[in-house]
């Protein structure tokens, strides 16, 4: 039974509040995260990245972006634009939210604004070049007359009830293609329901029917005794094809982990020639399709007339080449074109084994057909069953807990949601949500590990697709046990502290985060095994945390990542793109080693290793060294490459690449004090120390209050603007000094995504 928007609500709020302790973040932050994880879990987006940025609120010229997925223009040449409801906090003790048409256009208007801004290449002249928001726009602004396409999510926690737009609610938005330079724009509403909608059916066993219109295609049985498979041959037509991609997207090819590859690649600009020049021989021309099913339906003249699970498992290229030119090109005359289809119905009890192969076999003539298969692998499966068997160590007064890992999209929330009471709460204590790991997570650590953050840094599809191609060996499905999950847990609790601990750093640069945690990782791993050093996973398993020493020497890795990654003689002007070249590893491979670090202690260290699950906030103190190494026990045969990393249990061989070392001389930078810069918007305002004081005592004491409470839970907080918060609670006067402190401290709490509705004077 679905749970009622209150009840789904109240699980959000306290999803949202667990993650922003887990990860230190402001409930906005976090917020953002949680949400683009839902997105991201249901293939609506495929990754994503903050970029922060509001500009002029309240005008005409507003401009605002939480955040972009950075896949989008290489699978479709789309830009993809996030925008998450600014005023979470004000409403998240509320029962039910309701969110109505003018405001959602309102923020849609902000996007708007910014994409156009960005692509005319005015956003460039006035924003902070060293945000992620800059490099978004300059991206879009070089590459604005290939991209086909914007779209844009707005996502919110409340209702959308569209009260006051006059007609039915419209939660998706088109503009026609011939606006904006050529460029449509879509948008998207994700409201409560359908945040809530798209959690139930997440992992569900609902099928996908495909309905073929009219009469139904024509189909051929092919004569197999084997009454597991049923295989027919049959053709679509190009505007068929293109309707079912526009439907359904990236659905259609779930058993398929490739993604396409725009039409900048030969192939597909050789289709896509062909469509407009040739149609009526794109049937000679082109090897079609092959497609799995679980049923189909027939009408009397025997022609097929739905397909229930329909998967493209090859010639996922040819479909979107075929819809990308039907929609940029109006001579496209899709219904000419032929494509022949392979259609190979599987009985369900057998398909978890037969599609995979299927996908396989069918794509043996591509070099990347190993990286093109799923969930369903067998490497996937047996680590699935291995993690079911595995609880964590044994700790006085408490309970041992799984490490839940999820084979299948929305596997853990579906197996949570069919228990009741007791059961579901008994369930939440063993399997933590902190505790989950996605699949397609799991594998940016490995890799990561095993030295290739750049590869990391595609995005965790392509990472997926990467790691796919060399887990696919009998010999490395067999060496999957508990000892090897237990080591991917503990690179899980390595990548998630760097992750967290980055951004206290007073080298941060406040952008690029997960990049320089990829790298930081890769470094720390990188410099173990040229040491002829071996991590201790028995001792991070049994602790569930990592050493102070062990934090020290990563989070200085993470500052010589940081300045690789920023380092302003890069040969590319986009920071997340230069992170995704091997030179990039490359150059930071250069660097000495970053195990002579001094250990790094918190408040938390104090009484146990610093852990990505810890809630409480650190601050800086002198620890007593704690050794994390052991000596590796290497043999005189073993395979040693530039990319050979320690030793794990088991170990994955992973392939050998050239190594070189670039000549640009390594730059290093001296991080500001404060990383956190104003907006445009908020650099002119009030200049004047009586101005401030005017504009900072007009804002409401409850308001103070809620940011207060913010503050205490903020990392890197300082107990010097406790105190001045604190004098201006208890009306004591500040001095000029504080007040410019304190003025500084709203400007980068907004910078960071808190409301600014709850820093400005009462209207």
């Amino acid at each position: 039974m679905m749970e009622s928007l209150e009840e789904y609500h109240h699980g959000l709020v306290d999803q949202v509040r667990n993650y922003s302790l887990e990860e230190e973040l402001f409930d906005q932050e976090a917020f953002f995260d949680v949400t683009c994880q839902i997105l991201r879990d249901n293939e609506v987006i495929a990754e994503y990245a903050p970029s922060p940025y509001r500009h002029g609120e309240g005008t005409k010229n507003f401009m605002m972006v939480d955040g972009y997925d950075f896949s989008s223009y290489d699978h479709d040449e789309s830009i993809v634009i996030i925008g998450c409801d600014n005023d979470y906090s004000l409403h998240q003790n509320q029962e039910l939210p309701t969110i109505q048409t003018a405001e959602y256009k309102k923020n849609l208007r902000g996007m708007r604004n910014f994409v156009l801004s960005a692509l005319k290449g005015t956003f460039l002249e006035e924003a902070e070049e060293s945000t992620e928001a800059y490099e978004l726009a300059q991206f879009m602004h070089e590459h604005r007359h290939d991209i086909r396409r914007i779209r844009l999510y707005y996502i919110t926690d409340r209702k959308f009830t569209g009260r006051d737009a006059g007609i039915q609610p419209i939660q998706d938005l088109y503009s026609p293609t011939k606006k904006d330079g050529g460029i449509s724009i879509e948008a998207h509403l994700w409201d409560l329901a359908r945040l809530r909608d798209t959690t139930e059916t997440a992992g569900n066993s609902e099928n996908l029917v495909v309905h073929l219109e009219g009469a139904g295609v024509p189909a051929v049985h092919a004569p197999v005794a084997d009454t597991t498979i049923h295989t027919y041959l049959l053709f679509l037509t190009g505007d068929i094809l293109a309707k079912l991609y526009k439907d359904y997207g990236s659905k259609l090819m779930e058993a398929n982990v490739r993604s396409f590859l725009s039409m900048r690649g030969k192939v597909n600009k050789g289709i896509r020639k062909t469509i407009l020049d040739e149609p009526d021989r794109f049937v000679a021309y082109n090897n079609g399709l092959t497609a799995t099913a679980s049923s189909v339906d027939f009408n009397a003249q025997g022609n097929i007339t739905a397909i229930t699970d329909l998967q493209i498992v090859n010639g996922g290229q040819t479909t979107a080449s075929i819809y990308y030119t039907g929609n940029a090109s109006a001579q496209a005359e899709l219904e000419k074109v032929i494509v022949p289809v392979k259609l190979v119905v599987v009985d369900p009890a057998e398909s978890r084994n037969l599609i995979p192969e299927i996908s396989r076999f069918t794509n043996s003539q591509n070099k990347v057909a190993e990286a093109d298969f799923s969930a369903n692998s067998e490497f996937q499966v047996k680590l699935e069953q291995v993690s079911r068997t595995v609880l964590t160590p044994v700790e006085a007064g408490k309970r041992q807990t799984r490490w839940y890992y999820e084979r299948v999209r929305g596997q853990y929330d579906n197996e949570k949601n069919r228990l009741q009471g007791a059961l579901r709460k008994a369930f939440e204590e063993v399997n933590p949500t902190r505790q989950r790991i996605k699949m397609v997570d799991a594998t940016k650590y490995l890799m990561c590990w095993q030295g290739f953050p750049e590869i990391a840094s595609l995005g965790a599809q392509k990472c997926f697709a990467k790691f796919a191609a060399e887990t696919n060996d009998e010999k490395i499905i067999q060496q999957v046990n508990k000892d090897y999950f237990k080591e991917l847990v503990c690179k899980r609790i390595i990548f998630d502290t760097t992750h967290k601990n980055i951004k206290k750093m007073d080298w941060y640069l406040g952008a690029y985060q997960m990049n320089i945690a990829e790298y930081a990782v890769a470094k720390y791993s990188f410099d173990l095994y040229r040491a002829n050093l071996q991590c201790d996973f028995t001792e991070i398993w049994n602790m569930q945390s990592i050493s102070p020493k062990m934090l020290g020497c990563l989070m200085l890795a993470a500052k010589q990542a940081s300045d690789v990654i920023n380092n302003t003689a890069r040969p590319v002007a986009n920071c997340s793109e230069w992170a995704k070249r091997t030179d990039c590893w490359e150059k930071l491979k250069t660097y000495s080693s970053c195990l002579t670090a001094d250990p790094l202690e918190t408040e938390q260290t104090k009484r146990k290793p610093a852990s990505p699950r810890t809630q409480e906030k650190p601050v800086s103190s002198s620890p007593t060294p704690h050794e994390q190494t052991s000596l590796a026990q290497s043999s005189a045969s073993q395979r040693v490459t530039p990319m050979a990393m320690p030793a794990h249990k088991p170990s994955i061989e992973v392939p050998t690449r050239e190594s070189g070392t670039l000549s640009v001389e390594t730059q290093h930078h001296e991080a500001a004090p404060d990383s956190f810069s104003a907006p445009v918007s908020e650099q002119s305002e009030s200049e004047d120390v009586t101005e401030k004081r005017a504009f900072l005592q007009s804002i409401p004491p409850e308001n103070w209050g809620v940011f207060m409470r913010w503050c205490e839970h903020r990392p890197n907080r300082s107990h010097q603007d406790l105190a001045t918060l604190s004098k201006l609670d208890r009306h004591i006067a500040l001095t000029d000094d504080e007040v410019d402190q304190l003025w500084n401290l709203r400007l980068k709490a907004i910078r960071r995504g808190f409301p600014m509705s709850l820093l400005a004077p009462r209207k």
